[in-house]
């Protein structure tokens, strides 16, 4: 019966109880008004969509959120609270319990006054649904049981954490803040290397580790997916699991090794302390670098700066923090800067002189199983929506390819237009290799330069049918379609094809001139038409839920202006040269892509001399490579419509006629 025993004690669970139970009050109290009190207000309402609240962590979310995560914090430091303290950590172990006991005592008290209150809200929440008529046959028995488990496996995991944190450190305050810290630290560091990688590395992407930043923090996770049906995985659940498991024992491994008079200093652990201080300095150093890089447009010598900058003053702090006092200036602090330097030289030097042969590295054809080219976001709209944007068509392999051996082969000339933004290609290139990797990589290309490599890959089938627009146009569930003019005073005439025939004939013509683009129609800045919005039939009878998606309507699609115009919808559907009274022309210094962007009318009032143009033919070409796009063009234009609008944009220089520019004079 002893043996049973030894590994707790009771007295220190009373004790426990009575110095902290107003903890679990706390959290009781918190947990009623938000859950059961939450439902009976949102019940009272004059106007409420139950099925809005697909899981009970749709309940005052913002306050569940801060619940979880601030509760079993407090807990942890409050409970340990005892070896932060010279006086008390000395009484406290002078006692004859051993320090497993005291921790497991801890650990269970811990437990139970967190546990508890989550148990008694879910009885009394279970009671308060079903005298709800809107959430009874909504919010049921499995899903309270979830909500149970996974508020049970968060406030666990946080509450272990909170304890080993506390022992790698000997001060209260730290403690808490350091909690907060590492559970940040994680997606922080990934975004911020990431980020200095992708200026750092030619055709580094980020594509991929984007999507997977929210796993990286239990606080982003839990933010992301309260709104799901089943917000976490199996997997996840499992994850989280070994975890909490992980921590409570690291947790007795750092408080068994603990020295008792380490209590008030930041770290506890003299070998912890040398990664606290150049981790500290490398965070810094890249926020630093990444500062610059932003602020300074990836001007080298800024980012340079950045970085020096940022690891001063992260060593700085870190040294002052470590040794309590400001007076830090001796050999030891200039050995550990110069140190870190050496290294940090080093490998920035391998990574811009490509060591591992990672900008120039290009897979041979007869590794390649498929290539997906495009855009990344459309690519991750169509994995979203299990589509596979993969080809394997081999003549469109080999174009992608070709087209990859001429970027690397140009890096040198793609670096130096990074500031300009017109008639850009986003490049991104992912690779399924035979061996099943994938090889990825991330260009802006410049359309002009690169048009003779790029027109095979844009102009194919095997791109065209890959864009998440083409998709949705595959769906047999449309709703309707209608067209919002692009303009001043679009709000006020949009068309609405409803009729089935006409839908079906419409998204024919549509689908035919997407796969008829030249890649001219393709980079080509102008401005669409308009913008076909596409509602899809509900997935249920609820009124409120819009499915939808938007499509340029190109001033390219010829069918679908013929279209249009067969079925009397043009003149309504766009705004062309019939709407404008007359045009405005100026000509500005061409701009400095490294400036502030201004907007069209900001250019245009920058302008000396002006112009006014009133012959439809003028008005035509105007209108028809009219963009409101306002960088690195020449010509800007005030249109005034018939209507009273005034419209601002820019206008391409190869477009301008020579009556155009003659008028400029």
């Amino acid at each position: 019966m002893k043996s049973k025993k030894s590994f707790y004690k009771n007295a220190v669970i009373k004790q426990d109880f009575r110095q902290f139970g107003w903890i679990s009050l706390v959290y009781l109290v918190s947990l009623l008004f938000t859950l059961p009190l939450g439902l009976l207000q949102i019940a009272s309402r004059k106007y409420v969509i139950f099925t809005d609240y697909k899981n009970y962590l749709m309940v005052n979310p913002e306050i569940q959120i801060v619940l979880y995560f601030a509760v079993p914090v407090a807990a942890g430091l409050l409970l340990f609270r005892y070896i932060q303290n010279e006086a008390s950590v000395d009484m406290v172990h002078s006692l004859p319990i051993r320090r497993e006991t005291l921790y497991f005592s801890h650990v269970i008290s811990g437990l139970l006054l967190l546990i508890v209150p989550i148990l008694l809200t879910a009885v009394i929440t279970y009671f308060v649904t079903n005298t709800i008529e809107g959430f009874s046959g909504i919010l049921t028995i499995l899903d309270l049981l979830s909500w149970f488990g996974v508020v049970t496996l968060l406030t666990c995991m946080m509450f272990s954490f909170s304890i080993a944190v506390g022992f790698i450190t000997g001060m209260s305050t730290v403690q808490a803040i350091l909690t907060y810290i590492f559970l940040f630290l994680p997606i922080g560091m990934v975004t911020m290397v990431t980020y200095n990688l992708s200026f750092l590395l030619f055709g580094f992407t980020t594509a991929f580790i984007e999507e997977k930043l929210m796993y990286l923090s239990p606080f982003l996770r839990f933010v992301g997916t309260w709104d799901e049906p089943q917000p976490y995985s199996t997997l996840e659940i499992m994850i989280y699991i070994i975890f909490t498991v992980f921590f409570f024992v690291i947790g007795l491994v750092l408080y068994k090794l603990r020295q008792l008079e380490r209590a008030t200093d930041v770290i506890a652990f003299p070998f912890l302390k040398p990664i606290f201080k150049y981790g500290v300095t490398f965070c810094s150093m890249i926020l630093g670098g990444s500062y610059f890089s932003a602020t300074g447009d990836l001007n080298w010598s800024w980012i340079i700066f950045g970085y020096i900058i940022g690891a001063l003053i992260g060593y700085t702090v870190a040294e002052m923090v470590l040794l309590k006092t400001w007076r830090i200036l001796r050999l030891h602090f200039f050995t550990g800067i110069i140190i870190y330097s050496v290294v940090f030289i080093v490998v920035l030097l391998g990574i811009k002189t490509d060591l591992i042969n990672y900008e120039g590295n290009l897979p041979r054809m007869d590794q390649i199983e498929e290539v997906y080219f495009g855009n990344k976001y459309d690519m991750q709209e169509l994995m979203r929506n299990e589509i596979d944007p993969f080809s394997d068509n081999k003549l469109y392999i080999q174009d992608v390819r070709n087209l990859h051996e001429e970027i690397i082969n140009q890096k040198d000339f793609i670096e130096s237009q990074k500031h300009s933004e017109i008639n850009k290609v986003q490049g991104f290139i992912t690779y399924r290799m035979k061996n099943g990797k994938q090889f990825t990589r991330e260009y802006q290309l410049p359309a002009d330069a690169f048009q003779k490599q790029l027109t095979p890959v844009l102009e194919s089938d095997s791109y065209l049918v890959n864009q998440p627009h083409y998709f949705h146009l595959q769906r047999n569930d449309i709703l309707n379609m209608r067209i919002n003019p692009v303009g001043p005073s679009h709000r006020s005439s949009s068309i609405t094809i409803s009729d089935e025939k006409e839908i079906e004939e419409f998204r024919r013509v549509l689908e035919k001139d997407i796969l008829t683009q030249s890649i001219e129609d393709i980079v080509s800045p102008a401005s669409p038409w308009a913008y076909i919005d596409i509602e899809f039939k509900r997935s249920n009878n609820e009124e409120y839920i819009f499915d939808g998606y938007s499509i340029e309507w190109k001033k390219s699609y010829e069918n679908v202006t013929k279209w249009l115009e067969e079925h009397d919808y043009l003149e309504d559907a766009r705004i062309d040269a019939n709407d404008i009274k007359e045009a405005e022309m100026t000509s500005v210094n061409p701009q400095n892509p490294a400036e502030e962007m201004l907007s069209a009318e900001e250019y245009y009032q920058t302008g000396q001399k002006h112009a006014t143009i009133t012959d439809q033919e003028s008005l035509t070409t105007i209108i028809r490579h009219f963009t409101e796009y306002s960088s690195d063009h020449t010509y800007y234009v005030k249109l005034i419509l018939k209507d009273g609008n005034e419209w601002y944009g820019s206008i391409p220089d190869q477009y301008m006629t020579d009556e155009m520019k003659e008028k400029l004079k």
